[in-house]
């Protein structure tokens, strides 16, 4: 038979038994002083109370939990009432056994299934302590606490005045800056790089010497051409001279292999002219793809030349934006990237600065919308070129584009926050008295035309020179008491 003991038994006394159980090691008891110390510097700080009012707080909100969580108190206690049954159980003396029923008799000499008690109680219990300690902490909101009271008198607003102006629907994408036209020079023979004269970054003109081949094999060819071409030239020269002598009847077969030397002969040449490589234009050398002293072969990348002094700025634009875009559209580069004041010296007449355009804006128009949109991703390509003094706009630069979907040029405008939408999905805004400090709002239901992103056009609903409400409209109601405290600002008094 299995028992389940604390500590051995001891006939003499009881005192051996509680020493057993009691007698922790001394770890143990810095633990709890510890989460003990932890758990009165939580309350405190919780509870926003000092250190010599902590009695004071630790009963007033011990009363609390006990009134208002008295249910949770006592499914508190009866889980420490059955834990202490279950570990007391296994205790009872033998002469105890005939008392208990057999069920319970049963679980008394159960080891396992004490033990499995044991441990499901103690971890109720834990979580039970856990959520009593933040109760405790923490203390519920009473109903009156939920409630902002009504302010008593005018509500404080301030106001803006509706004024006519122009405003841009915008839509914001991230574009590349292209070169406007790019060339590829390849090796157009087989040979050695001899001399590479140009590094990424130097600026060339057209028909500039960029590489040089070593084409030194193909000398013997040409010296053969040229034999050939000077001995079929004068067996030509001679077989004439015999036709019309009459001693042939005709020298087809020497002309044609006079016409194929000289043909040979001009393959050479060019081939050897192949060993020089310029460049096409006017430009800046992007990448060297070769070395001097490197083989090359026929087809092979050797450097590559891109025509900066104009460049192209193009754009993915979604195909429900591709709509309102066209040649012409007007639309704002933002280089955040770049000084303003340098911006300013090399764009000065492009350069503006719209408001929330951000740093470095310069005003352009599109320049062609591609008609093919990627398959996967349902973008279109917009194209804008502008010109790039002193090259300071490099390939793949990253640019902002703010593209103009609509404008309006005249129309009521008013700030975003003096929108309020109604449950019932409209647009309203309130409209304060326009020679009083205080006064009642009158509400009115708006027709929006052309949004901007801190202002939008009126169609219907208000006028210029009208004032909306801008704070404090999220609580009012039509016809509401407010005092405004902007009114001679807002006036423009």
């Amino acid at each position: 038979m299995h028992r389940l003991r604390t500590c051995p038994r001891r006939p003499v006394s009881i005192r051996p038994r509680l020493e057993c159980a009691w007698q922790w090691p001394a770890s143990n008891w810095l633990w709890v002083f510890s989460i003990s110390s932890r758990i009165r510097l939580y309350a405190v700080s919780a509870g926003n109370y000092s250190g010599s009012h902590f009695m004071h707080a630790f009963f007033h909100r011990t009363l609390l939990l006990l009134t208002e969580h008295y249910v949770w108190i006592a499914i508190g206690v009866v889980l420490v009432a059955l834990l202490i049954f279950s570990v007391r159980l296994g205790r009872h003396e033998r002469h105890w056994s005939g008392r208990l029923l057999a069920p319970v008799n049963w679980y008394s000499r159960n080891l396992a299934a004490r033990r499995l008690t044991i441990n499901i109680l103690g971890a109720m219990l834990i979580l039970w302590t856990v959520q009593t300690f933040t109760a405790w902490v923490t203390p519920a909101l009473r109903p009156s606490q939920l409630f902002t009271p009504p302010v008593v008198g005018p509500q404080a607003v301030r106001v803006t005045k509706a004024a006519e102006g122009t405003l841009n629907q915008i839509a914001t994408y991230t574009g590349n800056v292209q070169p406007w036209e790019d060339a590829v020079i390849y090796a157009r023979v087989d040979g050695w790089v001899k001399t590479l004269n140009v590094y990424p970054g130097d600026v060339v003109h057209s028909g500039e010497v960029l590489a040089t081949l070593d084409l030194s094999a193909l000398e013997p060819q040409l010296e053969n051409a040229k034999a050939q071409v000077t001995y079929w030239k004068a067996e030509f020269q001679r077989n004439r001279k015999l036709y019309h002598a009459g001693a042939i009847s005709r020298f087809d077969g020497t002309r044609m292999h006079d016409e194929a030397a000289q043909a040979s002969l001009h393959r050479v040449e060019t081939e050897i002219g192949y060993a020089t490589l310029r460049s096409p234009l006017d430009g800046v050398i992007a990448k060297r793809h070769v070395y001097p002293g490197v083989y090359v072969h026929k087809g092979e990348m050797v450097v590559k030349v891109d025509d900066l002094h104009r460049v192209r700025v193009q754009f993915n634009v979604a195909e429900t934006d591709l709509q309102w875009i066209h040649p012409g559209s007007v639309v704002y580069l933002c280089f955040s990237q770049l000084d303003d004041v340098l911006l300013r010296q090399r764009f000065p007449k492009d350069f503006v600065k719209e408001p929330g355009s951000g740093a470095g804006t310069l005003r352009a128009v599109v320049a062609a919308v591609f008609p093919q949109e990627d398959p996967q991703t349902h973008t279109g390509l917009v194209e804008v070129r502008i010109d790039n003094p002193d090259l300071l706009l490099r390939e793949n630069t990253y640019v902002v584009g703010d593209l103009v979907r609509r404008s309006v040029t005249k129309g009521v405008l008013i700030p975003t926050s003096a929108l309020t939408t109604e449950p019932d999905g409209k647009q309203v805004v309130f409209v304060a008295p326009p020679f009083s400090a205080q006064g009642d709002v009158q509400e009115r239901t708006v027709t929006l035309g052309v949004q901007g992103q801190n202002r939008v056009q009126i169609l219907k609903g208000v006028k210029a020179g009208e004032l909306v409400v801008t704070r404090g409209n999220r609580e009012l109601v039509d016809g509401q008491a407010v005092d405004v405290l902007n009114l001679n600002q807002a006036s423009g008094l």
